[in-house]
């Protein structure tokens, strides 16, 4: 396993802190696309089972998230569709630094519906899909009030910390939790009012255009995710047109399955299904 760090450009200026885990000969690539506040370095004990597997695997540090922000991160970004032109340019680096064989895309949380709102708007040639956790409902209960101060604040106060998420849902294990929330590149304060208000806009869009995904899908959420909504899951299996399709629903599960009670069994559900599409 070779570890590469490099940064890229994106196509307003901004510098993003790229890594790569690297085996000897792929039987395929993949890009993996992090969740709200946290930072691609802590997928280690994943990335170590895909190149097992034989899967170069690439990721980074998204906008206003991890190394890719000068000082603390804020999780602020100004589009999500910014965002999105963020994941097609690498996913195009990552397919053309590993040719040949099968390019799959992973996306937890945040990046679960960056990378679904990714595959319905810019149609990539994506072998398979892997969505953990993926944001495309709002919470049940959400009110239309919220929902409109929510939009004139991301306006007029864009880096208003609006909406504190409860990093105790992370994971059921207290160790994992408590790294969390020491781990310096992780963002615990409340969530900006513009990225809250453009993730809104992006799972409304997913929600819409749910009947347009084509791409195999293995779509992964726990039963009690209080972070995401598993409804979201759901409607994205049941709408996608994929003749592909797999929804595993753990019972009890928090957010980050792969750091939760159950994680052998869900990282075994996650290689098992790539093992069947390499």
């Amino acid at each position: 396993m070779k570890h590469l760090e490099t940064s890229y450009k994106t196509h307003d200026g901004i510098e993003l802190y790229l890594q790569a885990w690297m085996v000897d000969t792929p039987t395929a690539s993949l890009l993996l696309v992090h969740g709200l506040g946290e930072h691609s370095s802590r997928y280690m004990h994943l990335v170590e089972k895909l190149n097992d597997l034989g899967v170069s695997v690439f990721t980074f540090d998204g906008r206003g998230h991890g190394k890719s922000v000068k000082g603390e991160p804020t999780a602020y970004f100004e589009s999500y569709e910014d965002y999105l032109k963020d994941i097609d340019a690498l996913f195009g680096k990552v397919k053309s630094f590993v040719p040949g064989v099968p390019a799959f895309l992973y996306g937890h949380s945040m990046g679960g519906g960056l990378v679904a709102a990714y595959v319905l708007d810019f149609k990539p040639e994506a072998a398979g899909v892997i969505l953990s956790s993926p944001a495309i409902k709002e919470a049940e209960g959400t009110s239309k009030l919220l929902i409109a101060v929510g939009g004139i604040m991301s306006k007029y106060f864009p880096k208003f910390k609006a909406l504190k998420l409860d990093a105790s849902k992370v994971s059921r294990i207290p160790s994992e939790v408590e790294k969390y929330l020491k781990d310096p590149l992780v963002y615990t304060d409340p969530i900006p009012a513009r990225t809250g208000n453009e993730l809104l806009i992006m799972m409304r869009s997913i929600q819409a255009k749910a009947n347009e995904f084509d791409r195999p899908v293995l779509l992964i959420h726990g039963s009690a995710d209080s972070l995401t909504n598993p409804k979201g899951s759901e409607i994205l299996f049941e709408r996608a047109r994929s003749k592909d399709k797999i929804l595993r629903v753990f019972p009890g599960g928090y957010h980050e399955l792969i750091n939760d009670s159950n994680r052998e069994e869900v990282i075994d559900v996650i290689i098992r299904w790539l093992k069947e599409r390499i």
